[in-house]
């Protein structure tokens, strides 16, 4: 019985890649009187993003069209170039190795065939008029065959990006009104309506949703976003009695869109802020004048060497640190917000004050916010306890705050992905959120 012949070692595979190849080639009929070449490679440009070519595929195949020549491209013609791999190595400053993966990527996605010599050797020939008298190596045909194609995909891919950023311009218009009311609500001292939990959701939204293609996932988290704003805006205008000064507010209480929130609200918002801008204001600057003249402590190294400043702690509890975004962001203000959410949280003064005494200004600001975060959340059951916890590991030396700090940070993102229901529904954009973390689609 004849022993089975194997395929010798060497030779080119002839997958579904290279038959899809192989019968783009015999399709190419020359590009179009008057197109040149180049004009083939812009189109390929113009839809590699939107068809999941890689950017270094495209490198190869505008290295491989600089050996081309416009009479190659002409009916009757095809387009081979014999450059070796060690050239192309060369070119591109990576090894042969990699060089041959990029020349199979092209091959996948239908831009190059291959035309190999009996000896797998390639090479060519061209005769006194330039045109190709025989010639081994890669093929660009298919890429004249696609043009179409190309030009298609571009159009449609621009289209999709003309609509993703109207939606993206939606949600950063519905962010911006839902921070502008709830720093309202923070100054005005409207805890009951928790704008901090709606700003801490539009802030995810924005992030979460910054590089998604996906129109329908868009949509949706555009919509919710819009509509919280709408409630918080109505909420807010409902709390705050300004008295009407001219008969026209009444006759347009409502939304022209969903990027405006109507006058009569933003003048009530705007006195409201007024009326508690300069105390805040005094109140921080002389606590940043005070952290300045004190004296690091281990806690201080910690967190300056975890990278935790005032805009780190914004990340850790936006919905507690909203305050910040609208005053000059110091560490005085956020050792000014600490010591107003610790009279809130039934933390006492004396707590406070020793916490400072052992970590410092800095440390026992991050350490009340961090306790009042997790107390929210139901991991902590005596804030002030737990306070007077921290500060006593702190004086032993065994407190590691900026790993803390981090933690927290890693798991604000899955509680808030979680709250972005609107408590109707079984978590609308949370469940989107979730499957789109599932599938990896763009979020960080």
């Amino acid at each position: 019985m004849a022993a089975a012949q194997s395929p010798g070692r060497g030779l080119r595979r002839f997958d579904e890649h290279a038959a899809k190849a192989t019968k783009l080639v015999d399709e190419f009929c020359g590009l179009e009187t008057g197109m040149a070449p180049s004009n083939a490679l812009a189109a390929l440009k113009r839809a590699a993003p939107y068809m999941g070519v890689p950017l270094r595929v495209v490198s190869v195949i505008d290295l491989l069209f600089a050996w081309t020549k416009p009479q190659d491209w002409q009916g009757g013609q095809i387009p081979v170039v014999w450059p070796s791999n060690d050239l192309l190595a060369q070119k591109l400053g990576v090894t042969v190795r990699q060089v041959q993966k990029l020349l199979n990527q092209a091959q996948a996605f239908g831009l190059v065939s291959f035309r190999d010599s009996p000896n797998g050797h390639r090479g060519g020939r061209r005769g006194a008029d330039g045109f190709i008298t025989w010639g081994y190596g890669i093929v660009l045909a298919p890429i004249g065959t696609r043009l179409q194609e190309f030009a298609a995909r571009a159009a449609k891919g621009a289209a999709e990006d003309a609509a993703l950023t109207v939606l993206r311009k939606r949600l950063a218009a519905a962010r911006r009104n839902i921070r502008a009311l709830a720093q309202t609500a923070f100054d005005a001292d409207l805890h009951d309506l928790k704008a901090g939990d709606d700003l801490a959701l539009a802030l995810m939204a924005t992030d979460q949703m910054r590089c998604v293609r996906d129109a329908g996932l868009l949509t949706a988290c555009v919509e919710q976003i819009e509509e919280r704003a709408r409630r918080l805006a109505g909420a807010v205008s409902a709390k705050i009695a300004v008295p009407n000064t001219s008969s026209d507010q009444n006759d347009s209480s409502c939304w022209d869109g969903p990027e405006d929130i109507h006058s009569t609200t933003t003048n009530q918002l705007q006195s409201a802020k007024a009326d508690t801008r300069s105390g805040l204001a005094k109140e921080s600057s002389g606590n940043g004048d005070a952290l300045s003249s004190q004296p690091q402590t281990a806690i201080d190294e910690d967190l300056e060497k975890h990278g935790v400043d005032p805009e780190f702690m914004m990340s850790i509890a936006p919905e507690l640190c909203s305050g910040l975004l609208y005053r000059d962001g110091s560490w005085g203000e956020v050792v000014a917000t600490a010591e107003r959410l610790a009279g809130q949280s039934g933390i006492s003064t004396n707590a406070f004050k020793e916490a400072c005494r052992i970590m410092g200004q800095r440390g026992a600001a991050a350490s009340v916010i961090a306790t009042i975060q997790k107390y929210r959340r139901g991991e902590v059951q005596r804030p002030g306890a737990y306070l007077r916890g921290m500060s006593s590991k702190a004086g032993k030396g065994e407190l590691n705050l900026g790993r803390t700090l981090h933690g927290l940070k890693d798991t604000s993102r899955a509680v808030a992905m979680r709250g972005m229901s609107d408590g109707t529904d079984a978590t609308p954009i949370g469940s989107l959120m979730s499957r789109l973390v599932s599938r990896g689609a763009g979020l960080r």
